[in-house]
């Protein structure tokens, strides 16, 4: 692992500041866009805040049961509403989101400023990689039949469970509130799409050298997102890393608060970067 590590980060106060760049954030799969809704708050002046909902289950009725549904057709209206903000905007992502993030940058740097991203799925990256790394990526295959078999059976509240207990421990989705547990049951056939996405797809470009990217983790990830980050660290030179103490792949609403002050410092800096680059 790199050694540039933090465990903590103190909230910072971003009372008056004024967002010179668009921030696009986006969310992890079974989520909605609330789930970077504190963002819209901590930078409520200058450029926008951007909170993409990612499709859901409805996208089945399109056909894509039938062929594959890639991270380009999930990534299309950010990207177009992208173009439509004229300049290049922040993305922040978690897990699926991070993945579609990657998507984006990789396909389109000129539309991206920074990346900051908490535990990306981009399952591709160990499919390409050793050995070792192919086997990581073969467990989540097998993970994403063993849902996409339990749905074939009407078993909706099995698969749920089997994607929120290998995300969040034993017990997971019986911890979720009445509420965000029918949006999951609802969400759930969505899920073996997601995954398929994130494996097949392509290699891509390499990323922009002068990109400014913050990667963050748990403590308790599992092993194919920790060694994602750790092939994204390869990948890019200067990539700051944190690491979360008593975190695992559900922090940015476990451990809220840190994770959120953790990507409105990334925010600040990148912009800080961005202006001495330009003096």
């Amino acid at each position: 692992m790199p050694d540039q590590i933090s465990t903590d980060s103190p909230m910072p106060d971003t009372s008056g500041y004024t967002l010179l760049s668009p921030v696009v954030a986006l969310h992890c799969s079974g989520a909605s866009w609330r789930q970077w809704e504190a963002l819209q708050e901590m930078f409520c002046d200058g450029a926008p805040v951007i909170l993409p909902q990612f499709s859901g289950p409805e996208v089945l009725k399109k056909g894509f049961a039938d062929r594959i549904f890639t991270l380009a057709d999930e990534a299309a209206p950010i990207i177009s509403e992208l173009q439509r903000l004229g300049r290049p905007a922040h993305l922040v992502g978690h897990s699926y989101g991070g993945g579609v993030a990657l998507h984006i940058a990789r396909n389109h740097p000129d539309l991206v400023e920074s990346l900051c991203l908490y535990e990306p799925t981009a399952f591709n990256l160990l499919k390409f990689s050793h050995p070792a790394d192919q086997t990581l990526a073969r467990e989540i295959e097998t993970l994403s039949n063993s849902i996409q078999t339990a749905l074939s059976e009407e078993a909706d509240l099995y698969a749920a469970q089997t994607f929120t207990d290998f995300w969040g421990g034993l017990g997971a989705l019986q911890a979720l509130s009445d509420r965000k547990r029918t949006a999951m049951l609802d969400w759930i056939a969505k899920a073996p799409l997601d995954f398929r996405a994130l494996l097949q797809e392509p290699a891509g470009r390499t990323l922009r050298s002068d990109l400014h990217v913050t990667l963050i983790m748990g403590q308790y990830t599992q092993p194919q997102t920790r060694r994602i980050t750790e092939l994204l660290v390869e990948e890019i030179t200067g990539a700051v890393v944190h690491e979360i103490a008593g975190a695992n792949h559900l922090g940015p609403f476990i451990f809220h608060d840190r994770v959120m002050a953790l990507v409105a410092d990334h925010i600040r800096k990148a912009e800080l970067i961005f202006e001495l680059r330009y003096l």
